[in-house]
């Protein structure tokens, strides 16, 4: 082992500056090239490292382990590294870029880079080529002795091989590819060393000389193996042995050939097989095709030599094809046989040629990997092939076929031929989202054929994805969970209740009451699911739904139904109690619901009906409520209900309320006075009825209060009209004001008699005039102006016919109703009651379609005050009264 000591002998230490650095470099007289190295260290240099042979080279780093760049084969370029001083290669250093420059190291003697040389010192050596890589330095133990390289910059060694080398005594060993004899044609041999550890230097010479590295006697290789090219003609000693990295010797091997162009050379042209077998159905027979260049006599051999028994013999004319037969026959059993060719030309000398048969009667195996399965992730088969018998695999043909067995693929074992499948020569995948069958079968190259393998590869690399488009989410005591879904892909479906996944909970089965909650799913189909009501408990229940793949993944989705058998709480939240209240109040219903799914509407109605829902929660009488909304003045019974997400519904709640001011039913008329008679209202504490001869009456008009109805306006103008409108007083102070009529005080009676006449209904388009054929009549009679012949019109009489909104009263809201004059009618001095006169008009229907109410209205200047008509009469005479029921209906298109 050399120790850093041993050179510093050599070496004296200056300090070299270089601007603001300092460095201590060794100087070794003449070489430059060291003190450039160690200027890199300061990083002011790029000088390439020194690669002359007897450089002494830094491979720790920090002087601890050296080395010394030798030529070993003299040829002047460096080719190894000396690491134990004693002129031998221990590492050879080689060219992998060919310029004729050394740029990497070779540590095993394989011929392949281990570590490269760094262009760019300090680092001697890096692991990666141009000065890439990490450093790479020799580590020695406390006495300096080698302990190997670190590769990795951790302070250890990585790589210990090349201390083992040094420590080797193992002998090498050297062979040659060429064996001794005469060849008709120049010949080449490869040289190789062979070592426990490293191999290193070749060297032979070619003149019986006994080779020598010392003296460099022959021609130095470089480990571990070399193409020597034998082109002499005549007889030649080829002689050589090799060293290891520690140097350790091999025997040497010595070679006598004769190259000599005139013995006869033979080629085989071809040979049809290397292997036969016994096989009916594989090659039986091979046949070996042959040319000599010269003419002569030949024998064919069994075995390496041109001796023996011939099995075969005859003449040869140059150049001319000669075939040689050979069958498993030939053969006692499976085995290789060696054959040699041999022609002797005329003038004597032997030329040959060798070739071997192989007989296989064993059929190769064929087996794949994966094997059957069932697959989650994207999967490729791969095919191979082992052959027993020993003349090795030739081909494998397989079939595949998604959904079924695919026919069995087939090789003709006599040619080769693939009569049904295909070739198999790389990995096969396998379809996605499928079961794919596959079927192999090898051959090898003596035509036998293995059994059929069968395998069956189910691949789905992805899982359903669930889309529910509705579901029940809250359920009572006795409706079912209704789930409508589906797939992204096929696959069976399981529906499962509570549990963390497809493999826990409840799985559900078909019953009487649950379907489609096991099954077969189609891609992207809707699926209608029922589950029992009895499946779930109070509160809330999870529903997984999970469809499987091929390979038995599941996708699945979740879904919490709600189980609540309480009825919801409804009230009212304001107003309280049945009032009376001021117009505009407002109603506001509230809902609570104990059982937790909440509560889902409130339903109410104000025509006195039941509010209902049927079995699904859907409303069938009722209005839907929303938000507070305003009473309509007059009396008003509120009906209401609830239902909750669960389909649970309360029972009927009820609630009457009187709202806004009182109701003026009717006005008499009397001399001087009008009556006022209205609806009392339960709660009321009294009533005021406002007058005034102008429309438009406010609470600043004249007023006569009072506490029952009816209230006497008295001191009033005859025939002069007065409006009039009412409050009542209440708890909350007095009411806003009702709707304003009007009437006139007189000293006349009603007329005696009026009614009307026809039609009882009518049909009219919005906006358009009655004709003759749907004219209203009216017909009345008057003692004195009717009843004296011959009848006539009389210009004191006043008739209008008219419509108003429908169930309204033109006694009493004459302000919405639209009159038009009417006409005397002549002809119905015969159509009827000739005491009576007969009015009609042509009147113009309203621009809103919708239902109205018609009548007729009379007076007679000086005679009757203004007397309105129904169907059934009204007027003066005894008996009569007057009914908004027995108007007539206008229907307006």
């Amino acid at each position: 082992m050399r120790k850093t000591t041993k050179y510093y002998n050599y070496f004296f230490l200056i300090y070299v500056c270089l601007f603001q650095y300092c460095i201590l470099v060794p100087n070794s007289g003449s070489n430059s090239s060291a003190i450039g190295l160690l200027l890199g260290l300061g990083g002011r240099s790029s000088t390439p490292v020194n690669l002359d042979p007897g450089t002494v080279i830094d491979l720790s780093g920090d002087g601890s382990f050296t080395g010394t760049i030798v030529d070993s084969d003299g040829n002047g370029i460096a080719d190894g590294i000396d690491l134990a001083g004693n002129g031998l290669p221990n590492v050879i250093l080689i060219d992998t870029n060919s310029d004729s420059i050394p740029d990497a190291l070779d540590s095993n003697g394989d011929g392949v880079a281990d570590y490269f040389i760094n262009p760019n010192p300090p680092a001697f050596l890096t692991s990666g080529p141009g000065g890439s890589g990490s450093p790479v330095v020799a580590i020695v133990d406390s006495n300096g002795n080698l302990i190997g390289f670190d590769t990795d910059g951790d302070g250890t060694a990585n790589d210990t091989l090349v201390a083992q080398i040094l420590g080797d005594t193992t002998p090498p060993t050297i062979t040659s590819s060429l064996s001794s004899g005469t060849y008709s044609t120049t010949q080449t041999t490869t040289l190789t060393c062979s070592d426990n550890l490293a191999p290193g230097n070749l060297i032979y010479t070619l003149d019986s000389s006994t080779p020598d590295f010392q003296l460099k006697v022959g021609t130095i290789l470089t480990p571990p193996a070399k193409t020597v090219s034998l082109s002499f003609e005549g007889t030649r000693t080829l002689r050589a042995f090799c060293r290891d990295l520690n140097g350790n010797l091999s025997s040497i091997i010595q070679i006598n050939y004769t190259v000599d162009t005139s013995v006869p050379a033979l080629t085989l042209v071809s040979q049809s097989s290397l292997a036969i077998t016994s096989s009916a159905n594989g090659i039986q027979s091979s046949t070996a095709t042959w040319q000599s260049n010269r003419s002569g006599s030949y024998s064919i051999y069994e075995g390496s030599a041109c001796s023996g028994t011939s099995l075969t013999a005859g003449s040869v004319s140059a150049n001319q094809d000669i075939t040689f037969v050979r069958s498993y026959t030939h053969f006692s059993g499976e085995g290789t046989k060696s054959y040699r060719i041999c022609v002797t030309g005329s003038n004597g000398l032997i030329g040959f040629v060798s070739f071997s048969l192989q007989r296989d009667d064993t059929a190769p195996v064929v087996s794949t990997s994966p094997s059957t399965g069932n697959y989650s992730s994207a999967t490729s088969v791969t095919a191979s092939c082992t052959d027993v018998g020993g003349s090795g695999c030739d081909k494998i043909a397989y079939t595949t076929q998604m959904g079924s067995a695919p026919a069995n693929p087939a090789i003709q074992g006599s040619t080769g031929s693939i009569t049904n499948g295909m070739l198999y020569n790389s990995s096969i995948d396998m379809s996605d989202s499928s079961v794919t069958y596959a079927k192999f079968v090898a051959r090898d190259k003596a035509g036998n054929l293995s059994s059929i393998n069968s395998q069956t590869y189910t691949v789905d690399t992805q899982v359903a994805t669930i889309t529910v488009n509705s579901f029940t989410s809250a359920v009572n005591g006795t409706s079912n969970v209704s789930l409508n879904w589906q797939s992204s892909k096929a696959g069976d479906y399981q529906i499962r209740i509570g549990g963390s996944s497809c493999s826990t909970g409840t799985a559900l089965s078909h019953g009487p009451v649950n379907s489609n909650v096991t099954g077969s799913a189609s891609a992207t189909t809707d699926i209608s699911t029922t589950v029992a009501n009895t499946h779930f408990t109070e509160g809330d229940n999870s529903i997984r739904i999970c469809v499987s793949n091929l390979v038995g993944s599941f996708g699945f989705t979740t879904r919490t139904t709600n189980k609540d058998t309480t009825a919801p709480i409804v009230s009212i939240a304001s107003p309280s109690g049945s009032g009376p209240f001021n117009a505009g109040t407002q109603l506001q219903l509230s809902c609570s619901d104990t059982g937790g799914t909440g509560c889902d509407k409130i339903i109410y109605t104000l025509n006195g009906t039941d509010p209902t829902f049927d079995s699904n929660g859907t409303v069938t009488n009722g209005s839907v409520y929303s938000s507070a909304f305003a009473l309509s003045n007059g009396t008003i019974q509120v009906k209401y209900r609830a239902v909750d997400l669960a389909k649970n519904s309360s029972s009927i709640n009820s609630q009457s309320f009187y709202v806004g001011p009182p109701i003026i039913s009717s006005i008499g008329v009397g001399t001087g006075q009008l009556t006022v008679n209205f609806t009392t209202v339960s709660g009321a504490t009294g009533y005021k009825v406002y007058y005034s001869s102008s429309s438009g009456v406010t609470k600043s008009n004249s007023s006569v209060s009072g506490t029952s109805s009816p209230i006497v306006l008295t001191g009033l103008n005859n025939d002069t009209t007065y409006y009039i409108n009412i409050t009542l007083t209440a708890t909350y102070g007095e009411s806003d004001l009702g709707a304003e009529t009007y009437q006139t005080p007189s000293n006349l009676p009603l007329v005696n008699y009026c009614r009307l006449q026809y039609p009882s209904s009518l049909t009219l388009t919005r906006n358009t005039t009655a004709n003759a054929s749907n004219a209203i009549y009216i017909q009345f009679y008057q003692a004195n102006i009717t009843n004296i012949l011959p009848q006539a019109a009389d210009s004191r009489v006043q008739l209008q016919i008219g419509y108003g909104t429908n169930n309204s009263n033109p006694m009493t809201e004459p302000q919405n109703w639209t009159f038009f004059s009417a006409s005397y009618n002549p002809s119905c001095l015969t159509c009827g009651n000739e005491n009576h006169h007969e009015y009609f008009s042509f009147i113009t229907a309203p621009s809103n379609p919708g239902t109205y109410k018609y009548t007729g209205r009379v007076k007679i200047t000086g005679v009757a005050r203004e007397t309105y008509c129904d169907i059934d009469g009204y007027g003066a005479n005894s008996g009569l009264t007057f009914s908004t029921s027995q108007l007539g209906t206008l229907t307006v298109q």
